[in-house]
């Protein structure tokens, strides 16, 4: 930016007169203090460099190699990188997710394929912000500028103010990776009475957050190989008893080598169908190849034993990620439950049903419950269960299907080694278990 600036014509901006030497001296005290209240090297922004050019400019202390034209272009060039760097860094943040850690994780061993792993809408510069940023430093504003351009959100603050008292060097690493997390601005929208669903895979847990409360419950989440991606939404709708569309990973990976092996489906009420025709077909009649080809749906029938449970919890996403139930309930007593193939299972499902339907009225609630073989609350729900005992009616109760969430609740897959706790309120550390924090001090190693 700096260089495409003065190549194309650009004007002095900091040493022609007094008053932009003045504002120079400014921006560089402004650089040293905040350069190092955000953990990083000032050295990563010329301002050893740029401070003795102005020692020599004001001393009038020239030679061959340093002549008065010399030092002035050195410090006027250095100047424009230093405050372009900060301020594309302190906006935009100084390294691009997008970019990083969206190449990282091959799709199926496949060269150049990657998974995406971070889907997160965010800001990037374009191609003006050198010029509206330096059209600043000619009004005058340099200073007021880069204090505005910095996050202004409690957390990042919070955040800062935590690096200023840790000496470790995990500690400080781990909190610059935090800082530079928030500077992504990743545009959090809350519903419109305040609710949202915040889940932290470093945490495994999910938050259900209120205005006036929030409760919290364990996840079990996607494991290295298929990592649950980082993204944003809104929960459209619940589904009870879904069935499970497998994806073709596991289609390829797992099931293929089973075709012909009818017990196996039966077994795991696995069924098999034509994309063309829609037509279900005998697992023994289709072949390995037919299965590898994509032209045939594997699913799981619902109900009992379903892989996804008996509820679901479905918002928008380029990757068929939700939140859902689990058949497998004792893997949220283990320590380390990233085990999905990226859906995120939930501890407390009905809770979190009843977070999103405020306004559900007890029989709403009690067909939901009956569907999902848990006991009634209500005096209707009570009747029609006993009347079902009295009639010796021992079918699978499916009252409702799904049901729709207005107005939408907000999601958020998020990545946060340390956080605030919603519930406590307290700074709290978890383990980097995706290691991107390793990728982001990796990207901000020429910073630190």
């Amino acid at each position: 930016m700096a260089a495409d600036y003065y190549r194309h014509g650009g004007d002095w901006v900091w040493a022609e007169t007094p008053e932009m030497v003045a504002q120079g001296d400014s921006v560089v005290r402004y650089l040293r203090r905040q350069v190092r209240a955000i953990g990083f090297n000032p050295d990563a922004f010329f301002l050893t460099e740029i401070e003795a050019d102005i020692e020599r400019l004001d001393s009038l202390r020239f030679d061959s190699l340093n002549t008065q034209d010399v030092v002035m272009a050195r410090t006027e060039l250095n100047l424009t990188r230093a405050y372009l760097r900060y301020a594309r860094g302190q906006r935009y943040g100084f390294m691009n997710p997008t970019y990083v850690l969206n190449r990282l994780d091959l799709r199926d061993g496949r060269p150049g394929d990657y998974r995406q792993t971070f889907d997160i809408d965010i800001d990037h510069p374009d191609s003006l912000f050198g010029h509206r940023s330096l059209s600043r430093v000619a009004d005058g504003r340099a200073i007021g500028y880069l204090e505005g351009i910095e996050p202004r959100d409690s957390i990042y603050k919070r955040f800062v103010e935590a690096l200023r008292h840790d000496s470790t060097p995990e500690g400080r690493r781990r909190l610059i990776c935090n800082i530079e997390r928030r500077r992504w601005r990743t545009h959090e929208e809350h519903a419109g009475d305040g609710r949202y669903i915040f889940v932290n895979i470093p945490a495994q847990q999910l938050w259900a957050v209120r205005p006036d409360s929030v409760f919290s419950m364990r996840i079990c989440c996607g494991a290295w190989s298929t990592k649950t991606p980082l993204l944003h939404s809104a929960v459209s709708h619940i589904e009870i008893n879904p069935e499970w569309v497998i994806p073709g990973s596991i289609v390829r990976n797992d099931i293929s080598r089973r075709a012909g092996d009818s017990a196996y489906f039966a077994r795991n009420r696995y069924f098999i169908t034509s994309r063309q025709t829609g037509d279900t077909l005998d697992p023994r009649s289709v072949t390995q190849a037919q299965l590898l080809s994509g032209q045939y749906r594997v699913a799981q029938r619902s109900g009992r034993g379903n892989s996804l449970g008996r509820i679901i919890f479905r918002f928008p996403n380029q990757h068929a990620v939700y939140l859902h139930d689990t058949n497998n309930r004792g893997a949220f007593n283990a320590d380390r439950r990233t085990i999905s193939h990226g859906c995120v299972r939930v501890q407390r499902p009905f809770d979190l049903a009843m977070f999103l339907l405020p306004d559900a009225d007890e029989w709403l609630l009690d067909r939901m419950r009956l569907s999902m073989d848990l006991p009634p609350e209500s005096d209707k729900g009570k009747q029609y269960l006993k009347q079902r005992a009295e009639e010796e009616d021992t079918s699978p109760i499916r009252l409702i299907h799904s049901t729709g969430v207005s107005p939408r609740v907000p999601v958020y897959l998020s990545y946060y080694t340390v956080y605030p706790n919603p519930e406590t309120g307290h700074l709290d550390v978890w383990p980097d278990r995706y290691e991107y924090d390793k990728q982001i001090v990796k990207s901000l190693h020429p910073y630190l």
